[in-house]
């Protein structure tokens, strides 16, 4: 017994010695680790500060480029630039030579860098630096941009001084957009559109609508059925020339004082639009297979020409009525037989792209408001300003940018103040969901429109998509592509900020 103590005795001492060994080892394990995780840190943070000088340098290098710089200037700038922000990270980083290569086609600058941290602690690992590489590349939106503002000109836009503010507004993003000491290089081009029941195709409603000569009605019954046929053209009377609207007139079949509790007989008429003060160049949306495409106007694609309705079929006296709002009132009010919810869009037609600062903002300045909210239109007609299958319908010097064109930007900038809530009759589909169709086709290939979204106090009580959206919600290119704005205040802050993102060089890699 005294024999096996002994040997229990000897045994702990001996690998009591090799268990402090083993806990020296362990603890210096440790301890680099740690050491390690704090050198890591640090270069992780030297990285991030290394990759912003680059970021920052490559931007303005390409700011110099576009004031016109040389190449080997801009290469300079780059690296000077960079250089200065890298050496004052400290830390005894050493870095290469910044790597600059400028991409004639593109017109992106890309740079690079690889750096060495020495290590504090993982030295004694027998690690003494760690090393990193980063590379950046910068664009500029400002190389090629067409964008189109859709504003809403509504009657509730009238309320609470909102035409007025929305002016405000637009006229800081031209200011953005483009500023007075901008070169004149026609970079950045900027479109309107305006709606309301409809909008007013100005000067091009002859080359976006279909037209076609009538003689004259044998009957109601002739008349009635080219009514049905040609109401959505220009119709002109083949005798005269003169593009009109349908109506009737009555003989009285009453003996004595005629009035509307009279009986009559009905003749069909034609109203010119030269004798009235009705719009003649209101339109309203495609329908049929273009619907909700771009596809330039023509066969099977017209564009609605927006004429007044008469509804044959009325009472005498509805029949009445709307016949003396046409001939002796002015035929600018929906009355009996008569209607022209499509026909009173306001007066400020399409401005196609231009980069006239003045003539953007003297036209914004003399928007007026009134009527409903066909915001599918508005989305439809931004579209058109800035799509290429639209270029023989604008000027010269305002065909958009083919949508493969290199370095090239499309934007729409929607705004409403409500539910879209007209569509002409015509339509298959309501305007809530005429608008979701076009922006479904908008934003796909080969299109790709970038869609901001403008809400200015908008309702809560606004229809909404199935999974709870609002249609600006679902338009816009993503959830922080959709504004809204409670005040005047705001509306100025969120068209200067969308301006700010559209006209702003961005990092691409």
């Amino acid at each position: 017994m005294k024999i096996l103590q002994q040997f229990v005795r000897r045994y702990q001492q001996d690998t009591g010695g090799n268990i402090m060994v083993l806990m020296a080892l362990i603890i210096v394990a440790i301890m680099g680790l740690a050491g390690f995780a704090i050198d890591l840190r640090f270069t992780i943070s030297q990285k991030e500060k290394v990759q912003y000088a680059l970021d920052s340098a490559v931007l303005a290098g390409a700011l110099e480029r576009q004031k016109g710089k040389t190449e080997t200037e801009v290469i300079a700038e780059v690296r000077e630039y960079a250089g200065a922000l890298i050496d004052m990270q400290g830390g005894g980083m050493t870095c290469s030579a910044i790597g600059v290569v400028m991409d004639d086609v593109s017109e992106d600058i890309s740079a690079n860098i690889s750096c060495a941290q020495p290590t504090f602690i993982s030295q004694i690992m027998g690690r003494d630096h760690l090393d990193f590489n980063v590379s950046t590349t910068s664009t500029y939106s400002v190389g090629k941009v067409d964008v189109a503002f859709v504003f809403d000109v509504s009657g509730s836009m009238n309320s609470y001084n909102r035409l007025s503010l929305l002016k405000t507004a637009a006229n800081a993003a031209f200011d953005t957009l483009l500023p007075d000491d901008m070169p004149d290089d026609k970079t950045i081009r900027i479109a309107i559109t305006t709606y309301n029941n409809a909008v007013n195709a100005g000067s091009y409603i002859n080359s976006v609508t279909d037209g076609v000569s009538l003689a004259a009605d044998a009957s109601n019954i002739a008349a009635s059925a080219n009514f049905n046929s040609y109401n959505g053209k220009r119709m002109y009377d083949s005798s005269t020339g003169k593009r009109f609207f349908y109506y009737q007139t009555g003989t009285c079949t009453d003996y004595g004082y005629c009035d509307q509790y009279s009986n009559w007989d009905w003749d069909p008429a034609r109203r010119n639009y030269s004798d009235v003060s009705v719009p003649s160049s209101c339109v309203y949306e495609r329908t049929g297979s273009q619907a909700d495409t771009d596809a330039a106007p023509g066969s099977l694609a017209w564009i609605g020409a927006a004429n007044p309705e008469w509804y044959f079929s009325y009472s005498d006296r509805n029949k009445y009525r709307g016949w003396q709002e046409v001939a002796y009132g002015g035929a600018n009010s929906n009355t009996g037989a008569f209607r022209n919810n499509y026909a009173t869009c306001r007066d400020s037609g399409p401005v196609p792209l231009t980069d006239n600062k003045a003539s953007l903002k003297a036209h914004v300045n003399s928007l007026t408001a009134g009527g409903g909210t066909a915001g599918h239109l508005g989305i439809a007609w931004g579209w058109y300003l800035i799509s290429p299958k639209w270029s023989s319908i604008w000027p010269t010097e305002s065909k958009p940018w083919n949508y493969d064109e290199v370095n090239a930007t499309k934007a729409v900038i929607l705004m409403t103040d409500g539910d879209f809530n007209r569509e002409h009759p015509s339509a298959a589909k309501d305007s809530f969901h005429q608008a979701m169709d076009l922006c479904d086709q908008m934003k796909s290939s080969p299109s790709k429109v970038t869609i901001y979204t403008v809400g200015f106090q908008v309702p809560d009580s606004v229809q909404k998509t199935g999974d709870g959206r609002t249609i600006l919600e679902y338009c816009a290119t993503s959830p922080a592509f959709a504004y809204s704005a409670a005040d005047g205040d705001q509306l100025l802050q969120v068209y200067k900020e969308i301006a700010q993102s559209i006209a702003d060089l961005r990092i691409k890699s």
